[in-house]
């Protein structure tokens, strides 16, 4: 066990019934029973509680910098993958268009521009067929009698 865990381990057990500090002139008797330490000693222990607090708090900042620039690469990532699927997407919609838009030009130019002159001599097509179909009916019914 090396010196400093000694030490560690000693400051633990006397911290746990609640921190005394006692300076001592030599060949004075301690007030309390407990591990006493010459004053680099103290200085040492009180010195390594505010350079391993400082330590934790550089890790935790760095490691709290370390999670916020791993967030803003991956919302980053996220917004170029948005833009390129926005961007496919929209050219897709837009060569859609440009094909709806040459087959309604192509059908207009397939169907007739004047369709009531079609429905007009078509129904008047049908109305000759009719008569003439209803003479000639008539003409073999009145022939086999």
């Amino acid at each position: 066990m090396s010196m400093w865990s000694s030490i560690l381990l000693l400051t633990s057990v006397a911290l746990a019934e609640g921190p005394k500090f006692s300076v001592l002139a030599e060949e004075e008797p301690a007030p309390f029973e407990g591990v006493l330490f010459d004053p680099e000693a103290t200085a040492i222990l009180m010195s390594d509680k505010e350079f391993w607090q400082r330590e934790c708090d550089l890790e935790i900042e760095f490691q709290l910098d370390k999670q916020g620039t791993k967030f803003h690469l991956d919302l980053q990532n996220a917004q170029i993958r948005y833009d390129a699927l926005k961007e496919e997407t929209d050219l897709l919609i837009e060569k859609k268009d440009l094909e709806i838009e040459a087959l309604t030009e192509t059908l207009k130019k397939q169907s007739p521009r004047n369709n009531w002159l079609w429905f007009a001599g078509g129904t008047a097509t049908g109305v000759v067929v009719t008569v003439g179909i209803v003479n000639v009916a008539t003409n073999w019914i009145e022939a086999s009698k």
